[in-house]
């Protein structure tokens, strides 16, 4: 799970863990798997929040280029 979106899934599915009353959930991010617990929710909420910021930037992004073939 390489891509933002799926690290954000990750996220997303330790905090319904926590939330829905699971005492310690995890998430893999390559070869590091990190454990969160109850306390630790706050800490996903804004590693959530930070991602989706990341994400609205990147989508808002534009880029803008111009060609020509030398010829006027």
């Amino acid at each position: 799970m390489s891509t933002v979106e799926g690290k954000l899934q990750a996220i997303e599915k330790a905090i319904v863990d926590l939330q829905s009353g699971k005492r310690v959930t995890s998430v893999q991010y390559g070869d590091t798997r990190v454990q969160y617990a109850e306390v630790d929710l706050d800490k996903l909420l804004q590693l959530r929040s930070q991602i989706k910021a990341n994400l609205r930037g990147a989508k808002n992004r534009q880029i803008h280029f111009t060609t020509s073939k030398g010829l006027r």
